[in-house]
């Protein structure tokens, strides 16, 4: 529709109406628990690389894990061993069983596909069918099928099958942690990894020494018999009981499921998926939540999703206070959402739009009156920042609303308009909430995690790259039709490669084909199949969710702010601030109020999610984004404040080689820098000391 004064339009309307979000029924008469859990172990060959030597799986099946090490094999390599232990595993009893991996997409994954790929290369046909799926650029499920014949006479054949999965998508906690917090009887052990090497496979003797071993306390190594250290047994033991303990906590984690929500672990691969099915299944009880399957609608609001933000105001304090908000993502998440009632709105007034009228996604002129405090994000060379000055961009109404009310100067061009529709989370948030809350353990941690992890997930990208194993012939197809990404050579004919979807009039241009040729080689149904697996995302959703946070936290910086106090840091839902002016109220048990996490005697903010908190009762908390944390001490970060020093951090380092299916993790020399964090313009004594902060000066217009 068109408004039009003075014979000019100066406003027009397109509908857009979008369709909902469908709901779930999960048909189940009991629990899958046709599952195991798989580990492996690896040292470094003296080519530098890393080799596995030892490996095992165990099911429900088995009576104990079924365990493979290299010298017990001498006529093996470590490829062969591998093969070894694939080729039992793919037998009738275990025959569509998912195996969990705990960070199989980052490490097993490498040794484990490679070998089986170059196994089919030197066959010369695909013994073992494989398929991925993929997160990104990282493998999360393989999937892997042989052909069974009934005899040698005639050609019937059935297929064997088992699955990788990667536990850590599902409980995103070292398997350690995951014991300690279900308690089970079967615990982590410690184990030397850095003593392994191809001569000592066969090792008896005097236990190494403890530098070879990480994160033991002196007390756990001097509980270690010195005398008849025996690194075959130790070994074993060590892998028995992380295959044992990742399968009891998997095993649990499945049961709990079930119980409580009757849907099953086992169809879904990360916990972001698992919640949805949750949700689905048994809360969406309004139809309501609006399918983003349109590209330009998907992009415009992107534009306008901005995560948390984290800021240092203050490096050094005091006497103060650490204050944490009770699930901030799941409580904004009882806000207004958007509907799928959507259409478009532009005006050619001078004036803009009418600001306290509209709900939705919209570009706008902003002139800032700066505050101490900057209340619009901005994506500025690949940081998030909350600057003052003149600038454009596009924001959610509600957080354009907010800026206005604090003095801000907001010019409403254009945008999406949808309806308000309340309480579509309600049910599911505050009964998790109320879970999490009176339960504790492993129970309380599964809560906390479907609970946090839920409302991310309707913000995944609409169209994903796509990532997969291509041979030579079709990853020179895609480089010369799409925009790649990155690509990894496995081996001589198989590529893992990251590519967008959609075709390239202009690569093909550069490559000299033609791109009605290419679309007719390529149908385009096959593209849209591809966009199968995003049909239940709302960009929409998540970035009111994350907006309605951003206020929130705001809202209470201010009030810090206004009564006298001041902030030192805060992270997305966090503040660190003078004990003096703690508003107390704010304090409980409820969702959204915040709790009491630390007192503070002394505290360091270097930059973002890097600082040192002395705590009142002697307790020291070190946080380093990136590095190890106990690779630095409370006299590093004196030394980077008071002295202006960069300090030397150490790092774990991943060397990963698919070609030579190796994945190498050590320790690395790293350097902090004292001058690192540049998000707020920092402010000097006369003696030159960083002691306060204010935003940036950011004039785009």
């Amino acid at each position: 529709s068109l408004t039009i004064e003075d014979q000019k339009i100066i406003e027009y309307k397109v509908d857009n109406k979008l369709l909902p979000i469908k709901p779930a029924y999960f048909k189940i008469t009991d629990r899958n628990i046709n599952f195991g859990s798989f580990d492996l172990e690896t040292y470094k060959d003296n080519d530098q690389l890393a080799k596995v030597y030892a490996l095992g799986f165990y099911t429900n099946l088995d009576e104990s894990p079924n365990l493979y090490y290299l010298g017990d094999y001498p006529h093996l390599d470590s490829y062969q061993l591998i093969l070894k232990c694939i080729d039992e595993m793919l037998v009738s009893k275990y025959h569509n069983y998912i195996f969990y991996a705990h960070n199989l997409g980052h490490y097993d994954i490498v040794f484990l596909y490679n070998t089986l790929l170059n196994y089919n290369l030197k066959k010369g046909y695909e013994y073992y069918i494989l398929k991925t799926t993929m997160r990104e650029n990282t493998i999360i499920k393989l999937d892997i099928k042989i052909k069974v014949f009934s005899n040698k006479t005639d050609n019937k054949h059935r297929y064997i099958k088992i699955s990788f999965v990667d536990s850590l998508n599902l409980l995103n906690l070292s398997l350690e942690k995951l014991t300690q917090v279900f308690e089970s009887v079967v615990r982590k052990g410690k184990f030397p990894h850095s003593f392994v090497s191809p001569q000592t496979l066969q090792y008896k003797g005097t236990k190494p020494d403890i530098c070879y071993y990480d994160n033991i306390t002196l007390g756990e190594y001097n509980s270690i018999p010195v005398n008849n250290w025996d690194l075959k047994s130790e070994c074993l033991n060590y892998l028995n009981k992380d295959i044992k303990s990742l399968f009891v906590v998997m095993n649990e984690f499945s049961r709990l499921i079930y119980i409580h929500f009757n849907v099953q672990m086992t169809d879904a691969l990360t916990i972001t998926r698992l919640a949805l099915n949750i949700f689905k299944s048994k809360y969406y009880n309004k139809h309501c939540i609006p399918s983003i399957n349109k590209i330009y609608l998907f992009n415009f609001i992107k534009e306008g999703y901005y995560g948390g933000i984290t800021e240092v105001y203050r490096p050094y304090g005091r006497d103060l206070v650490y204050i944490d908000i009770n699930s901030l993502y799941p409580y904004t998440g009882l806000n207004p959402m958007p509907g799928t009632e959507c259409y478009y709105i532009e005006t050619f007034k001078d004036k803009g739009l009418d600001l306290d009228k509209l709900f939705g996604f919209f570009y706008a002129k902003v002139k800032t009156n700066n505050l101490y405090l900057g209340l619009l994000p901005v994506h500025r060379q690949g940081r998030l920042i909350c600057p003052n000055g003149e600038f454009e961009g596009i924001w959610s109404s509600e957080e354009l609303k907010f800026a206005k009310s604090k003095g801000y100067e907001i010019t409403v061009i254009k945008g999406y308009q949808f309806n308000k529709v309340n309480n579509i989370f309600k049910d599911y948030i505050l009964e998790l909430f109320n879970f999490k809350r009176t339960s504790s353990g492993f129970l309380k941690l599964i809560y906390k995690s479907l609970l946090n992890n839920f409302l991310g997930r309707f913000g995944l990208n609409l169209i994903k790259p796509i990532t997969q194993t291509v041979n030579k012939d079709k990853r020179d197809f895609i480089l010369s039709t799409r925009i790649v990404n990155s690509q990894t050579i496995l081996n001589e004919d198989k590529f893992l490669i990251t590519y967008e979807p959609t075709i390239s009039n202009q690569i093909c241009m550069e490559h000299g084909l033609d791109i009605i040729k290419v679309l007719e080689k390529e149908s385009k149904t096959n593209i849209e199949n591809s966009l199968d697996l995003f049909k239940d995302v709302s960009i929409a959703t998540a970035a009111f969710v994350t907006s309605y946070a951003r206020i929130h936290i705001n809202k209470c910086k201010l009030d810090i702010l206004e009564k006298g106090g001041s902030i030192y840091y805060s992270d997305t839902d966090s503040i660190v601030l003078d004990k003096a002016f703690l508003n107390t109220n704010w304090i409980g048990e409820n969702i959204g109020e915040f709790k009491l996490e630390f007192l503070i005697d002394e505290a360091y903010f270097i930059s973002n999610k890097t600082y040192c908190l002395i705590l009142k009762n002697g307790e020291i908390i070190i946080k380093t984004k990136g590095v190890i944390n106990n690779s630095i001490s409370i006299e590093d970060f004196k030394s980077m404040y008071w002295l202006k020093k960069n300090i030397s951090a150490k790092k774990y380092n991943s060397k990963t080689n698919y070609g030579k299916a190796s994945v190498l993790i050590e320790k690395k020399d790293v350097i902090l820098n004292y001058d690192s964090y540049t998000k707020r313009d920092k402010i000097y004594t006369n003696e030159g000391l960083w002691t306060d902060t204010k935003p940036l000066l950011y004039n785009k217009l």
